[in-house]
């Protein structure tokens, strides 16, 4: 049997060295995106005017944003060899549902499911903050 967990333990080690390299890769790639994404609102902005913003300006914003957070998720996972905490993926729920609230665009129950969504994650951290010590 210790044999076997030796050989375990052995294979567990190479996945979590693949699973690195893979998150570094895809870290890489996402930054790479993201300026590519950067590069095409400068240009959109310069076309149009400053003052009238389109909507597919914020679109193009919104976007940009969902890589930096998944960014910030890839930085999180390499920095706890391949964990990240429920706060900070609850955190980024959040951030994602309120980004999709703003270009709701008024949809009114497009916005309340939105909103009670957020409240919901809002009063998970609290109890997971709270009652729940991980």
């Amino acid at each position: 049997m210790k044999k076997f967990n030796k050989i375990a333990s052995k294979y567990a080690n190479f996945l979590r060295f693949f699973i690195m390299i893979a998150l570094g890769i895809l870290g890489a790639l996402l930054i790479v995106l993201m300026f590519g994404q950067l590069f095409a609102i400068g240009q959109r902005m310069i076309r149009n005017s400053f003052i009238h913003i389109p909507i597919k300006v914020l679109d193009e914003i919104v976007t940009f944003f969902l890589f930096l957070e998944f960014s910030a998720m890839i930085v999180a996972a390499l920095k706890h060899m391949g964990h990240t905490s429920l706060n900070f993926l609850m955190s980024l729920g959040i951030t994602a549902l309120l980004r999709n609230l703003i270009t709701a665009h008024g949809e009114p129950m497009q916005i309340l499911i939105h909103s009670i969504a957020i409240l919901l994650l809002i009063i998970g951290i609290v109890i997971l903050n709270r009652h729940i010590k991980l």
